[in-house]
């Protein structure tokens, strides 16, 4: 059993003693939250949010679905030179503090994220301290309550602000675990909307002799009077107190909300037993409601330039809605369209790594999940 060195409550202890490993890996565990989580120090809230591919259906009996893949490549101890990894919690959110139970798939490797530490096969290899997971309630990156209300969050892209810095001084600046630009042709500079480009990337132009480092805003809304929180954190209250996609949109548009790290943008997924679904974005700080049954990684409520020519995993969710719009959709032809849109970086075309696919049945009140993109297995989990 792991030690759990920082933790003397006897139901935050019990929780982090609950985690059993699912899968054979060490990418897929389970754990039980049956403690107050609205209650815990504060040297645990240290944590940020990610973002993938989204959509909502129904199944032939007329059941939603709610179909998620979640991609982010991590490294142990971010350094890219060592394999993509991850850890990903199922959590059984039982506060009594809350109105609903929940059901939902946390990504551990956020706990500590500054160090990389958390990554596959550490929740029971004997030596890490779990302590830090009792905060998993609040890293939930999808979920769905036991009123069939579900929520998703997938990242977005924020333009880079390239500033010149002294060409002799990049070297000592440059992040191996960032992605940096090297240019050879004269006069190039540059592009606002690399996709790979992130807070504190490197530019150069050995031809020209000039440098630049890429800096980017840091997301929030600014509305009087309500308190902020970050994205993933509002998702865990949305779960534990709404039962409606109508009740959702009106708490998200009674807070604030701010990304946990310059650069770091999202829009959210929500949908309920009606079928209803909506996308929430926040351009210029105003929240935006998008009738829409499906998402990936570009805004819906205007142009993305970092897509000028869309986002092919989207045209494929569009196209097999599409085709099932009347009818409904098979439960295997949606993990069909799940497993179109896998990341996987050895194809030479995607950037991130699907750590986890699921599909809740929001009518049954289930969750099937496969791990770190293997569609040949999966396990089952009832509210």
């Amino acid at each position: 059993m792991n030690p759990h060195a920082y933790l003397a409550d006897e139901k935050q202890i019990a929780a982090v003693e609950s985690i059993r490993r699912v899968d054979d890996e060490g990418y897929l565990y389970h754990m039980e939250c049956n403690y107050d989580y609205y209650d815990i120090p504060d040297f645990f809230k240290k944590v940020i949010d990610a973002g993938c591919s989204t959509f909502v259906t129904k199944n032939l009996e007329g059941e939603v679905l709610f179909c998620r893949n979640y991609d982010f490549s991590h490294y142990l101890h971010n350094d890219k030179s060592n394999p993509r990894t991850g850890i990903n919690v199922i959590v059984e959110g039982n506060n009594t503090k809350a109105k609903y139970r929940s059901l939902g798939v946390a990504d551990a490797y956020w706990l500590d994220f500054k160090n990389g530490t958390y990554g596959k096969g550490a929740a029971d290899d004997g030596k890490t301290d779990l302590s830090p997971f009792i905060v998993t309630p609040y890293i939930c990156m999808d979920g769905m309550n036991e009123k069939g209300l579900a929520v998703s969050i997938l990242a977005l892209c924020m333009k880079s602000d390239w500033i010149e810095i002294p060409y002799d001084s990049y070297e000592e600046k440059l992040d191996k675990n960032k992605d940096n630009f090297f240019l050879d042709k004269t006069g190039e500079v540059p592009d606002p909307y690399w996709l790979k480009a992130s807070h504190g990337s490197i530019a150069v132009n050995e031809a020209d002799k000039k440098a630049w480092i890429s800096k980017k805003d840091w997301m929030q809304t600014n509305k009087e009077n309500q308190p902020y929180y970050l994205h993933p954190v509002a998702m865990r209250l949305v779960l534990d107190c709404c039962a409606s996609v109508d009740e959702a949109i009106a708490y998200f548009d009674s807070i604030n909300l701010r990304a946990a790290m310059p650069g770091a943008d999202y829009h959210i997924m929500i949908a309920d037993t009606s079928g209803k679904s909506v996308l929430l974005e926040w351009d210029n700080g105003v929240m935006k409601v998008n009738e829409i049954n499906h998402a990936t990684n570009h805004y819906v409520c205007k142009d993305d330039p970092f897509f000028p020519e869309g986002c092919g995993r989207d045209e494929c969710l569009k196209a097999g809605l599409f085709r099932t719009r009347k009818a409904g959709m098979r439960e295997d032809f949606a993990l069909n369209l799940l497993s179109l849109v896998v990341q996987d970086p050895s194809n030479k075309t995607d950037n991130g790594k699907t750590q986890y696919s699921c599909i809740y049945n929001l009518n049954k009140k289930t969750l099937r999940i496969y791990s770190f993109g293997d569609m040949s297995k999966y396990w089952d989990y009832k509210l």
